[in-house]
Formats: structure tokens, sequence, C-alpha cells
């Protein structure tokens, strides 16, 4: 709509993942006459829901990646806030080691600029775990508004003059329940199609496949179930760039009968009804919302104790 109020967005990417999730889990139920959102891409493949974005009436702007072109990408993201009359940017960040993104905001007409934190740590390497403990004074530079998604998450993202600050908002992750209510005939329909019996145990994870999601301590605990009760299963949901190592593993076991890959998905809230227990063995998180959505399906949820108490829902 002409008169609505429009909100670009930084920060979604072309992998599915939390923000991207997150985002869209608003976006879908915000009274779009009034609030829209518009926005930014940094990559070379399309971003996530870039379909049912434009459907739902949002733009998105292709940009230069602020990886390799800096300047660039700050100089063609201020002409699009400036020429398109933006008084909101929102930066969804997952660390401090990039501040491009709202060092372009700070230099536009833009009048609120937020800085969104959506994790409780990074498995960078030191070089970037210094560069954001460095960076991450600078954010109440560039930014006058601060959500988080958890106060453990914001803790390690945000200086303390921010967590005390009147600017600072926890804002909650939020996911539409009826979607993810159990649900015995799409859990029969699915426990039929991959060949589950009823006798079966579904241990269920969705995640990523990088070091953060910790996959190898989950076979390692799925290994030991094994060990006491054979009628164990592992599903996997997700790709990643460890996945084909974490094949390799099962495959090392001889446990490829018990393990299912099925890469990535759009019916995540399906799935989920087939699982009996859900594990998130994470080596951090800022607030999962796969935590929350397996939560609300029923599962038996088995938690990392790195990950913040706030998840526990239950």
């Amino acid at each position: 709509m002409e008169n609505s109020l429009k909100i670009l967005q930084i920060g979604m990417t072309d992998n599915l993942g939390g923000i991207e999730t997150y985002l869209m889990n608003y976006y879908r139920n915000i009274d779009r006459t009034k609030i829209q959102f518009d926005f930014i891409n940094i990559y070379n493949n399309e971003l996530c829901f870039s379909d049912e974005i434009k459907k739902l009436g949002g733009t998105i702007y292709k940009v230069s990646t602020y990886y390799k072109h800096p300047i660039k990408y700050i100089k063609q993201v201020i002409k699009i806030i400036n020429d398109n009359s933006y008084e909101i940017i929102h930066c969804n960040m997952n660390s401090a080691v990039m501040l491009f993104p709202l060092v372009a905001a700070k230099m536009s007409n833009a009048k609120v600029i937020i800085s969104h934190c959506h994790n409780s740590s990074s498995d960078k390497g030191i070089i970037k775990e210094i560069l954001h403990r460095i960076n991450k004074n600078f954010i109440p530079f560039f930014a006058n508004s601060f959500f988080t998604c958890s106060n453990s998450a914001s803790r390690w993202f945000f200086p303390k003059k921010v967590i005390k600050s009147k600017k600072y908002y926890v804002i909650n992750n939020a996911i539409d329940i009826e979607k993810f209510k159990y649900n015995s005939l799409i859990r029969n329909n699915l426990r039929n199609k991959f060949n589950i019996k009823n006798n079966d145990i579904v241990i269920g994870h969705v995640g990523r496949f990088n070091k953060q999601k910790n996959h190898k301590k989950l076979l390692e605990i799925f290994l030991e179930a094994l060990n006491k009760d054979s009628n164990f299963k592992l599903v996997l949901v997700g790709i990643g760039p460890l996945q084909d190592q974490i094949k390799e593993i099962v495959k090392k076991n001889n446990i490829s009968d018990k393990v299912l890959f099925l890469g990535k998905r759009d019916d995540v809230n399906e799935l989920y009804q087939m699982f009996d227990i859900f594990a998130l063995p994470s080596l951090y998180e800022g607030l999962p919302l796969v935590g929350i959505e397996a939560q609300i399906s029923g599962c038996k949820c088995i938690f990392s104790d790195s990950i913040t108490k706030e998840l526990q829902i239950c």
C-alpha cells in the first residue's frame, strides 16, 4: 500500500536458517496494509522465500556483497534507503564482525536503525571472535534501537550500556502455533512414507550441517542409544558444509539403515509429527526456533546446556 510504513530488512540470506524463519513468521502475519517489509540481497542466488516475499508485496534489492565490495555496498544501500524514503532499517545480525549494514544505515536519512542480535556465540575462529569483541562496542554509535532474541544472547552481542538502555528490547521468536500442533494422521502417513515401524523410536534434528549444530555429538548419542535399543532411528533435516562428513561417519559405523538424511525441506512443521524425541546438542544458540516448534509439536526435547533456559516454554 502506498501509505504503509516501509521497513528495510537487512540480513536475510539465501540459506534457510533462524533469521529467515523469524522474519517470515512476522512478515506473513503483520497487517501488510499498514506495514511492508522490503529486503536487501547480497548473494548470487535468490533469497530464501523470494517468491513468497514478492507475492506478499515485498521488494528485493540486489546489491554488491560487502565481503568483496564494502564501499560499493554502502553506497548502494544508502541510495536505496534515501531514494525510497525508508525511515526504519532492521539489521538482523549473527555477530558484530561485519558492521557495514549499520554503517550504511547511519550514513542515510533513516531515523530508526535497529541492530537485532540473533546469536549467542560464533564458530568462525579466533580472529573473527576478536573482531566481534571490538566491533560490538561501536554498535551504539551506528544503531539507536537494540533487539535481541534472548537475554543470554545479548550479553555476548551487545556492550553493557546497550542492555541497560531504554532502547533495548527482547523480541520473542514467535511461531504460528496452529501450524505445529500434533496431528496423529500426519504422523502415521509420514512414518509409513519413510518406512518407520510402530515400535521404532525416532530421534529428530532440524539444523544446518555446521560446527554450531554439533552433529558429531548427536551421532555419539545416537550410537549409545542403539546399543541399548535397536529400534532407535535418527532423522536429520537440513543441508550444510559438513553433511558429507556426517554421512561418512554414518557409513563407517554401519548404521545407514538407521539414519535418514532428508535435506532441505519446506514441510518441517509436519516432520516434527513423526519424531518421538527432538535433540538439539548445539554448541551455542540465540533462541532456536526449532526448539520452540518441537515443543509445540509435542516432542520430548533434549537440549544442550549451552542453550539459554529461556527456550524452555513447556
